[in-house]
């Protein structure tokens, strides 16, 4: 099975595979750390890679972490932190949630029309428990 592998990857049959190719570098530099006796925070991780860990852990925390014990990937936590670091909409209409979407758009040469929707209910229902 490697050496299937290694030949497909040298003939570029795995070159628009990036999910695949994050995982194979993850796993490699996890196992790499490992070996040398070091700890494997602070870690950077493929692009492509992280975004469908982020993906999964949003959607299923738990499926995701059996996912990072025998893969490998960023921690809940730093997933969190990142989120919180990035910025999120303020709740409501407010023209500063207008500005940030047209400057997203913009960031990625985009033009044309968009929707721009966020899901406050949670956000809400949970002020409403803890402040009413």
């Amino acid at each position: 099975m490697w050496l299937t592998i290694a030949k497909r990857g040298a003939q570029g049959r795995y070159n628009d595979r990036h999910v695949f190719l994050g995982v194979l570098d993850t796993v490699m530099r996890v196992e790499d750390r490992m070996h040398q006796g070091k700890k494997i925070t602070n870690m950077r991780y493929d692009v492509s890679y992280d975004e469908i860990c982020t993906t999964l852990a949003l959607h299923s925390p738990r499926s995701y972490t059996l996912l990072q014990a025998e893969l490998g990937g960023r921690g809940l936590r730093s997933m969190q932190r990142i989120r919180a670091k990035n910025g999120q909409f303020k709740s409501g209409i407010h023209d500063t949630n207008f500005d940030s979407a047209a400057a997203w758009a913009k960031s990625f040469g985009w033009d044309g029309p968009f929707i721009l929707a966020t899901d406050d209910t949670k956000v809400v229902a949970s002020a409403k428990r803890h402040f009413i």
